[in-house]
């Protein structure tokens, strides 16, 4: 069987066992902090996803000193029907499956603002504004790049607001090149 279908099925079984225990909240930020985690330390995820050796106490473990907190125990739940099954291979996988599935079931959208440098308050004009806009609830991750030179581009659902220094120079760039190409 396909290894996404299998993670989409598990994460729904998760969502909706949380959905019932009323943890929902507590079980979306703890995945979103462990798949950030997970991504980030790549010999955590082996030691999770394959190591057969380590018992689910001792996954536990891991995942709780990753996390900085004890986890959910609806998670804790999880883990030891995922090492009942043998389905620890597709751990990270289930983590991002649920995480977009609670955010589709909950109306939630993760938008990405890039600046040349930090910008107080543009976080929360944007979250305002596009909360206006599609009614759900929005969450913009900022980003620091100072090679867009000034200004921001902001990403959200395949939409892509480019107000950059470095866009606008391009532009005038792509216009005098057309111009310039007329003339010969």
């Amino acid at each position: 069987m396909n290894e996404g279908v299998i993670a989409a099925r598990y994460a729904k079984a998760l969502l909706k066992y949380v959905e019932e225990s009323g943890a929902g909240d507590k079980v979306y930020s703890q995945a979103c902090v462990l798949a950030l985690r997970l991504m980030e330390i790549h010999q955590l995820r082996d030691f999770i996803e394959t190591g057969m050796d380590l018992t689910t106490d001792r996954k536990e473990e891991l995942l709780r000193a990753a996390l900085g907190e004890d986890l959910a125990p609806e998670l804790v739940d999880f883990l030891h029907l995922l090492d009942a099954r043998r389905r620890m291979p597709l751990f990270s996988r289930m983590l991002y499956s649920f995480i977009a599935q609670y955010r589709a079931e909950h109306n939630i959208k993760v938008g990405r603002v890039v600046t040349a440098s930090p910008v107080e308050g543009l976080k929360e004009r944007l979250e305002a504004l596009f909360h206006e806009r599609t009614g759900a609830e929005i969450h913009v991750v900022e980003k620091i790049n100072p090679g867009i030179l000034g200004g921001f581009v902001f990403e959200m659902d395949g939409y892509r607001l480019d107000a950059s220094v470095e866009a606008y120079f391009r532009r005038i760039r792509r216009q005098l090149i057309e111009k310039n190409n007329r003339i010969v």
